[in-house]
């Protein structure tokens, strides 16, 4: 009796420590959750895409063959204009598989720009969230021929839009503090990334403007575009610091650069998970993962879909 006794405690406790194991396991067992930086990188690609284009206009240089001109003003003291932009197969939206069109406004003074963008039946939040465009975005030349341009959080229309948005009317003051919003430090540390809400994108038209496929970006910020809640109940933040990609070069991922994911648990700030992602140019729609932790522990040292395309 007292053996059998023995032998059911046993089993007992055997059973719980392989539950406990379990749970355990299940817990660090998630996968990669590369929603927001998805949404981030692709906001950001459209953001630029529309910035080159608008550089390359009031630069009056040759447009491609899916830009119609719809209007344009000129003053003594800025220049202004609004472009159609016709998404296809053949030109498309990097990194969407949308037909549709942008409509894109700007007014340009002495030292940049200011452009808004209002997109029409293109898919860039994968139809969890309308995503209607962006305005009040400042587009600057620096020193070394290349742009820079920049969102925010606030910058996002998600929902009903309106097309007042692309009735630009500022003075090159007005223009002057827009711009203004370039000269913030872009950030260098993923984890102060995540809190900002801005993402500010550079551009190398590389000495071929009406060519808008070969131009690299170089992307760095992050936050949220639209608030994603994880599979564990946290909110999902992301970041890219340095992040590059060229288009003509390859369509499936960026070629440099880092990525950072991190999963929040609100009220207790509970830190539920943390992914940083290298990624590289084999151009295979995945990165590599050089750390992870938490709820993403069983991802480490892996590759992982990206699923940017």
């Amino acid at each position: 009796m007292r053996t059998y006794y023995l032998f059911y405690i046993l089993i007992s406790y055997f059973a719980i420590v392989v539950l406990t194991s379990c749970r355990k396991l299940n817990e660090v067992n998630q996968d990669p959750e590369i929603e927001p930086l998805r949404h981030g990188f692709k906001t950001s690609a459209a953001v630029g895409y529309c910035a080159s284009l608008a550089y390359t206009y009031f630069k009056g240089e040759s447009l491609p063959d899916n830009v119609i001109i719809h209007s344009q003003n000129i003053n003594s003291e800025t220049e202004a204009g609004i472009m159609l932009v016709s998404i296809d197969d053949s030109f498309p939206l990097p990194f969407n598989t949308s037909v549709g069109q942008i409509t894109i406004a700007g007014i340009w003074g002495d030292n940049g720009g200011v452009i808004t963008a209002l997109f029409t039946d293109i898919d860039i939040l994968e139809a969890k969230y309308e995503f209607k465009g962006i305005h009040t975005i400042p587009v600057i030349e620096l020193e070394d021929g290349r742009i820079m341009t920049l969102f925010a959080e606030q910058d996002i229309i998600i929902g009903e839009g309106s097309d007042t948005l692309l009735h630009l009317n500022m003075t090159n003051p007005q223009i002057n503090m827009e711009l203004g919003r370039l000269g913030a430090e872009k950030p260098v540390d993923a984890f102060v990334a995540v809190q900002q809400n801005v993402w500010f994108i550079t551009v190398n038209q590389d000495n071929t403007m009406s060519d808008i496929y070969d131009d690299e970006y170089t992307i760095s910020g992050g936050g949220q575009i639209a608030e994603i809640t994880s599979m564990s109940g946290g909110v999902l933040y992301h970041a890219m610091i340095g992040t590059k990609f060229r288009y003509s070069t390859c369509k499936f991922n960026p070629v440099s650069g880092v990525g950072f994911i991190q999963n929040l648990k609100f009220g207790n700030q509970t830190d539920l998970g943390n992914i940083f992602l290298n990624f590289y140019d084999r151009c295979d729609g995945k990165a590599f993962v050089e750390f992870s932790s938490g709820k993403y522990l069983k991802s480490f040292h892996k590759n992982v879909n990206l699923h940017f395309y």
